[in-house]
């Protein structure tokens, strides 16, 4: 017998490549007995069926099976994370750092995981508000990372960062990434910084290509605040941009701020999911 209800279904929107999967997984779900909502991305890809916004998957579901890559569960994460929805991810992506249910098993874990036989994980998440003339703006949640580059343009970035309203260092660099510890695999790894395992609660603080050896990455407890203020004195042409995915443009004497939110988003793995056996299979470890 489930351990669920009434299930959500979201995929990455208008790609004919999930169609087949998320067909078996709407068949899945109603062979268990359960009642599935379908999220309006996948209008199209199952016939006729309706359905609904997301808002209305966090009001009356109790599981989210989100099937794409680790973009498509990042977006879900930060619509669910307030209705405290658990998600579960089906891979129809490239890298899979979050999505680790396996379409090409039979989708027996995804089974299993329905049952009540799975890892539960709470990863933390980023809550990022954008200030300016002493009035916020814009507030958007991060589920890897919150980045302030450039703009279309090669153009060093002079900002000042704060922790708990302390002064740290003043850089120009072309931006720096904000990320929990899920982001650590992502854009802050790219630009050399370290992985953090996910339970852990850190946050990460990597300037992307500074113009000074002695910067390094920083990593501090995620309970404190940061503040990211553009100091820039020429026209600024950058950005915030959360997840790669929700961008706003930047003007000079800008405040990033950036803290822990104060709900986890809860993730469900198969009962076999190792953290560290996905690290040697997506980053070619020995």
């Amino acid at each position: 017998m489930s351990n669920f209800n009434k299930v959500g279904l979201i995929s990455k929107s208008n790609d004919l490549s999930v169609s087949e999967t998320l067909n078996n997984v709407y068949k899945l779900l109603q062979q268990r007995g359960l009642d599935v909502m379908l999220d309006n991305s996948t209008r199209g890809l199952l016939g006729g069926p309706i359905t609904v916004d997301i808002e209305t998957i966090g009001q009356e579901c109790d599981l989210a099976v989100v099937i794409g890559g680790d973009g498509t569960l990042l977006h879900a994460a930060r619509e669910l994370v307030n209705a405290e929805v658990p998600l579960v991810g089906v891979n129809r992506g490239r890298l899979g750092f979050l999505v680790d249910v396996s379409p090409e098993e039979g989708l027996h874990e995804l089974t299993e995981i329905i049952d009540g036989d799975y890892q539960q994980e709470d990863r933390l998440m980023l809550n990022c508000r954008l200030a300016r003339g002493g009035e916020i703006i814009h507030q958007s949640l991060a589920f890897n990372d919150m980045v302030m580059r450039t703009k279309n343009v090669l153009q060093i970035i002079e900002f000042e960062v704060s922790i708990n309203g302390t002064f740290v260092i003043t850089q120009r660099a072309d931006g720096v990434i904000v990320s929990s510890p899920s982001g650590s695999t992502a854009y802050s790894l790219s630009s050399g910084g370290p992985i953090i395992t996910p339970g852990l609660p850190a946050v990460v603080i990597q300037p992307i290509c500074p113009h000074t050896l002695s910067s390094r990455p920083l990593v501090v407890n995620a309970d404190t605040e940061i503040s990211v203020l553009v100091t820039e004195k020429k026209t600024v042409h950058a950005q915030m941009v959360c997840d790669g995915q929700v961008y706003n443009d930047l003007q000079n004497d800008d405040i990033i701020e950036v803290r822990r939110h104060e709900k986890p988003i809860r993730i469900l793995h198969p009962s076999k999911y190792d953290y560290y056996s996905i690290l040697r299979e997506k980053l070619n470890w020995g």
